[in-house]
């Protein structure tokens, strides 16, 4: 069973992506679950990104924004790196995102390493 660390309301896309999805993402023990709707064309989409496939989450720099605004990346082995915006209320900590999907990450690396052990 996965355990869910977090799910919130965000905007997505691929870093050369003309079109944004508003959707979801999902934290899990052992991915991150991104699904949404790009509003113009009706496409749904899911992307599910094992732990593994992640190198680095990091905050933007000034040209990786996501609706005209700043966003978390989530940087993939040899794929375009995915562009995720929080849609929230209240203030936007993109460096607490960060800090849940890296602190998801190494869980995930410390229980493949404890079964290698065994």
């Amino acid at each position: 069973m996965l355990g869910i660390d977090d799910v919130r309301r965000v905007v997505w896309r691929r870093r050369r992506a003309e079109h944004h999805y508003l959707g979801h993402l999902t934290l899990t023990d052992k991915v991150v679950r991104l699904s949404g709707r790009e509003s113009a064309a009706g496409i749904e989409a899911t992307i599910t990104i094992p732990h593994e496939a992640i190198q680095r989450v990091r905050v933007c720099s000034a040209d990786e924004h996501v609706v005209g605004e700043a966003s978390v990346v989530i940087e993939l082995a040899d794929r375009d790196p995915i562009l995720i915006r929080p849609v929230d209320i209240g203030p936007l900590d993109l460096e607490g995102l960060v800090r849940r999907i890296e602190s998801a990450r190494g869980r995930t690396r410390a229980l493949a390493a404890t079964n290698s052990q065994t």
